[in-house]
């Protein structure tokens, strides 16, 4: 598969219908940039890709060009200088949301802005799920088709991924670990939940946005773009 995790949160059903289809894309970072990955994101009118990785993981594995099949890449770096120094998902999740509001307001500005997007991060999981989970639940999605939709990425990512990533620090003399894998292929629902409450807390989801940069226009425009009559 030219992208690993990859999904759209197309048919989940939210207030007032469900999750359009063909708007919203998560995926893992492409370790290939050929000809069959440009063919599927021309296929599936992707207009904008949002790169979530930090610096250091884009200068190890570069991903997705500036432009590229008629695309734009924008990089909005997380977690910069903490990879490999992170113990649980938790010390993950709650600074993503307490920290890094602005980044989660121009995501979904980008988003209701532009065609169909792509969003991911490394292996499409932690940043990724944080960032279209706050998107979705922004707009009414069914708060649980979102947790069940991010917790999928543990099975999506228990097989090739793992094995190539296994391989990977192997050659590098880094022996994978129980930690180590749970960090790369776990999920917790409960996490993810828990650290929601920090943007809960302002009001909803959607207050947060609004509170660090999303334009009222811009929610709205979100709504009509992600949310169609079932």
């Amino acid at each position: 598969m030219f992208l690993s995790n990859l999904r759209e949160a197309g048919g989940m059903p939210a207030a007032g219908g469900r999750i359009a289809a063909g708007v919203l894309f998560r995926s893992a970072a492409p370790h290939l940039v050929d000809q069959q990955l440009a063919d599927w994101v021309a296929q599936q009118r992707i207009e904008r890709i949002y790169d979530l990785r930090s610096t250091q993981e884009t200068a190890y594995l570069p991903g997705f060009p500036a432009s590229f099949a008629g695309t734009i890449r924008t990089h909005l770096p997380l977690l910069e200088g903490a990879v490999g120094h992170l113990s649980t998902l938790d010390e993950i999740y709650e600074p993503l949301v307490e920290l890094h509001g602005p980044t989660w307001a121009t995501l979904a500005a980008g988003i209701a802005e532009s065609g169909a997007t792509l969003v991911h991060c490394t292996a499409g999981k932690d940043r990724t799920g944080v960032g279209v989970a706050m998107v979705l639940m922004a707009v009414g999605a069914d708060k649980d088709a979102v947790m069940e939709d991010y917790a999928a990425s543990t099975a999506a990512l228990s097989g090739d991924w793992l094995a190539a990533m296994t391989r990977r620090m192997g050659e590098h003399g880094v022996a994978m670990t129980e930690q180590m894998r749970t960090l790369l292929v776990g999920t917790s629902v409960a996490g993810l939940d828990k650290a929601l409450d920090a943007a809960r807390r302002t009001g909803s989801i959607a207050d947060y946005l609004l509170l660090h940069g999303l334009g009222r226009a811009q929610l709205e425009t979100l709504g009509e773009k992600l949310v169609v009559a079932s």
